[in-house]
């Protein structure tokens, strides 16, 4: 009888341990670059694993429409910036962020020297000229927000295509473009070569407020709604990891981060990594949790540039439900 009972436990072991783990497809926008370094921390820190599931970590192609492969189900969820929650509910497709990892646009906004006495604050931005990016690009809507901050609307400042960082220097040397939305580390490029100056620095939450009254939400992790209320479980792991990445971020230096970082990641910016890495992490200052100030005033700014999304439920675009269990797990 306690043969057959050792056996049977055996059994019940084995087949266990050849349980297949849950996978989850997690697709990110630019994986290598410095603003989706929480991701890289998270699997080398073995919290996916941590999780028990086999979270396979995608990069967005530009051949697969992220939202197409999102609503298919081809991916479980997407880490790309807030307001893509704000448009595509607005085009009927209901996602939302279950986790909000960055607080700040972590970019730094950059005046031209020969505009730099014209152009002191956000109140004198009226008939300004900006290199950003595409209408309904990040750097578009924080030069939007920064332009009503001032008091102005939106057809009281020229948007200009950003042409690449040599042109931009070119633009911002010869006095053809006043105000640069520049991303890190291209904004340090500027500066270095002595053609600009910091005008508004959105990489700390001090300086983000400081322009906007709020936080201004970017990094998210976000997933249908159909799925989450499906399969919350999938939700509750990612947040469950990425809330421990956060702390981590949090209570830990740059170089022990740096460490964790492997070869392939960090050879994009060389010798310069760390000091990159030291001025993007203050844009994930939080611990998961949406800001609903800061959601409500980029939703707002998102509204004033395009009417269609004024319909939009600002607190549909994202939960808190799981951060809150994470804050509250033990570990």
């Amino acid at each position: 009888m306690k043969v057959l009972a050792v056996f049977l436990l055996a059994l019940l072991c084995a087949s266990v341990q050849a349980a297949p783990r849950e996978r989850i497809v997690l697709l990110v926008d630019e994986i290598k670059q410095i603003r989706s370094f929480p991701v890289v921390l998270a699997e080398r820190l073995g919290y996916f694993n941590d999780e028990g599931v086999d979270v396979t970590v995608m990069n967005i192609r530009d051949d697969m429409p992220y939202m197409d492969m999102l609503m298919d189900g081809r991916v479980d969820a997407v880490m790309a910036y807030y307001h893509h929650n704000v448009v595509q509910r607005a085009e009927g497709k209901h996602i939302e962020a279950v986790v909000a990892l960055g607080l700040t646009p972590g970019v730094k906004v950059l005046v031209a020297n020969p505009a730099r006495d014209k152009y002191k604050t956000p109140a004198d931005l009226k008939g300004s000229r900006f290199i950003t990016g595409g209408a309904g690009s990040a750097k578009t809507t924080v030069a939007n927000a920064l332009v009503l901050a001032g008091g102005h609307k939106l057809d009281e400042y020229t948007r200009l295509p950003t042409d690449g960082k040599d042109a931009n220097l070119k633009a911002l040397r010869d006095g053809s473009a006043d105000l640069v939305v520049a991303p890190t580390p291209d904004g340090a490029f500027y500066e270095r070569e002595g053609v600009a100056s910091v005008f508004a620095d959105l990489t700390t939450v001090a300086g983000t407020r400081k322009a906007f009254g709020t936080t201004f939400p970017s990094n998210t992790i976000f997933m249908t709604s159909a799925r989450v209320q499906a399969q919350p479980q999938i939700a509750q792991h990612l947040v469950n990891a990425f809330v421990r990445t956060l702390k981590y971020i949090n209570t830990h230096t740059p170089e022990e981060i740096a460490e964790k970082m492997p070869p392939e990641v960090r050879k994009q910016y060389g010798d310069a990594y760390l000091q990159v890495l030291k001025e993007q992490i203050p844009m994930f200052a939080g611990d998961g949790r949406m800001p609903e100030d800061g959601a409500a005033a980029e939703w707002r700014v998102l509204a004033e540039a395009n009417p269609k999304y004024k319909s939009v439920d600002v607190k549909r675009t994202y939960t808190n439900v799981f951060v809150e269990r994470a804050l509250k797990a033990p570990r």
